[in-house]
């Protein structure tokens, strides 16, 4: 007879090891489940939202609107300053003169677009490579030693509206390291390096590689399909957001969602088994605010009473 309750008795075990050892709900004000197999099935049917365990397609949408509230809200951050100006460093560096820095910022200030570097080299006084060395030494960052981008797969897993943005292209990965080199073709930036790794659990390590090089690349890779990139926008409205992101959210009912924000961006990453969908909220430019001055009555002069004058105090 005992040998006969031995499987149910395996069985229960082993239902309270899986019960155990799950996360419960990170969403302080679950309810959950009553029965216990109710919270045995909870363990199969679960989203990770940024590591952290939520039991219920509900749960998850209050933890997902609580974070999109945050992104939204949250102000760009402030580009730091550079060390040292790019003309004045290639001047250190011999590659240039001072009356050349000077024509260059001139006819950047004339025609109202551009970087510094572009307008050095359409001027022919320095070669890209110069500009691309400087650049490096600017930021504190090595050349890449080949523009040829071999991570095609990870390109495709970070959306193409960003590394257009950012002027970035994903270079190498190193699955021993976990490491992502993603090169710019202008300025570095730390806070969408941060992002990505956020987003793709990975490390990252910036490089410069040339200005026009990487446009190249970013052209070739608009001209691929990008089935998992889905973008919209511009938009502020907050609640339209977490509308389109729970709809899809309950359609694909992905293991594990992400999301962070680069500049004016809001990047979702939902990742089904070995797949994954990127959800882009591209955020509108704010409207400067009226600026609202304090009323303030216009006073007519108090009339005076003839013969006041020669009323004594």
């Amino acid at each position: 007879m005992p040998d006969f309750f031995k499987p149910l008795t395996w069985s229960r075990n082993w239902a309270q090891h899986r019960q155990q050892n799950r996360p419960g709900c990170g969403l302080t004000s679950c309810s959950g489940p009553q029965t216990f197999w109710q919270r045995l099935r909870r363990r199969h049917t679960g989203t990770f939202l940024q590591g952290v365990f939520y039991c219920r397609p509900q749960c998850l949408e209050t933890a997902l609107t609580a974070q999109l509230s945050r992104l939204h809200v949250l102000a760009p951050a402030a580009l730091p300053p550079n060390r040292i100006p790019l003309g004045l460093l290639m001047v250190a560096r011999g590659k240039l003169t001072y009356i050349e820095v000077l024509a260059a910022l001139e006819a950047q200030r004339r025609a109202r677009y551009g970087k510094i570097g572009e307008w050095i080299e359409n001027l022919g006084f320095a070669t890209e490579q110069d500009v691309t060395s400087a650049l490096a030494l600017q930021w504190g960052c090595p050349v890449a030693s080949s523009a040829v981008p071999s991570a095609i797969e990870t390109a495709s897993r970070i959306p193409l509206a960003l590394l257009e943005a950012f002027q970035m292209l994903p270079l190498n990965y190193a699955p021993s390291t976990n490491t992502l080199y993603i090169a710019f073709g202008e300025r570095v930036d730390h806070a969408a390096l941060y992002a990505i790794e956020k987003i793709l659990d990975c490390r990252t390590q910036p490089c410069v590689a040339p200005r026009k090089t990487v446009v190249r690349h970013l052209e070739h890779l608009r001209q691929q399909p990008r089935p998992s990139d889905v973008e919209f926008g511009p938009m502020n409205d907050f609640a339209e957001m977490s509308r389109i992101s729970s709809s899809y959210i309950a359609r694909l009912n992905p293991d594990e969602v992400r999301l962070s924000r680069l500049g004016r961006f809001i990047w979702l990453r939902l990742k089904v088994r070995t797949s994954a969908t990127n959800l882009l909220f591209r955020l509108a430019p704010e409207s400067p605010r009226p600026i609202v001055r304090p009323f303030r009555p216009v006073l007519s002069p108090r009339p005076q009473i003839e013969g006041s004058s020669h009323i004594t105090k």
